[in-house]
């Protein structure tokens, strides 16, 4: 799977990717990470990653970074999004999907609407 790093802390080896599907986020834990010793992801870099399911969340293994920053305005854009579908409050019919592009654009960017499930 490949996915875009939405929030990262690596301190504590743990990182949340917006995945390719536009399925649920999937969660990275490092299995041991010593103090101040974490995986190095940034917000925005692109990575390649296993998928399983535990518990109905999906778990990434094995993370590879694909390219750096190449979604720097990923996570902006999903939360300008929300609150954009917050304030239209219309329903997105059953069936359809509303994509975000991955690819980093010279032109502004408007977003109308993204679900993301957690």
């Amino acid at each position: 799977m490949i996915g875009v790093v939405l929030w990262s802390d690596n301190s504590a080896g743990k990182a949340v990717f917006w995945c390719e599907d536009q399925g649920d986020l999937a969660y990275y834990e490092e299995p041991s990470v010593q103090v101040g010793a974490g995986s190095g992801f940034d917000t925005g870099d692109m990575v390649q990653f296993d998928i399983s399911v535990h518990r109905k969340l999906r778990i990434a293994d094995n993370p590879r970074l694909v390219q750096e920053k190449a979604g720097t305005h990923l996570p902006e854009a999903l939360r300008d999004s929300h609150a954009a579908q917050t304030l239209q409050e219309a329903p997105t019919p059953k069936g359809t999907a509303q994509i975000i592009s991955f690819a980093a654009k010279a032109e502004p960017r408007c977003f109308h609407a993204a679900q993301l499930k957690a």
